[in-house]
């Protein structure tokens, strides 16, 4: 058996990734693989290269939207898709749906 080296519990994913740029606008999707508290991997078209920044939106159903800065520190072929580990610098919880909140809600 391999040697795990993860920092944290993972649990698999079936939902979208959203990659945003500095704006917060999103540029990119991808399929969630698995995520922890430590980091997510995901498919995608979008080449994305090893030590690239990025900031990426998670919307699980358990525990709300996530958004997460980080860095990538794999990338794998797999079914004609890459797969990309992402090891996080910064995980907060942002407004259950990810809008902004209105002061008068």
């Amino acid at each position: 058996m391999a040697n795990e080296k993860r920092r944290a519990r993972r649990d698999k994913h079936d939902s979208v990734v959203e990659i945003l740029d500095e704006g917060g606008e999103i540029k990119a999707f991808g399929r969630l693989a698995d995520f922890s508290s430590s980091g997510v991997s995901f498919s995608s078209e979008t080449v994305f290269r090893k030590g690239e920044r990025l900031k990426v939106r998670l919307r699980l159903l358990d525990r709300g939207t996530l958004e997460a800065d980080g860095e990538v520190v794999w990338a794998r072929e797999k079914s004609g898709r890459t797969v990309y580990g992402v090891r996080f610098s910064e995980l907060r919880s942002v407004y259950p749906t990810g809008e902004l909140r209105r002061p008068w809600d």
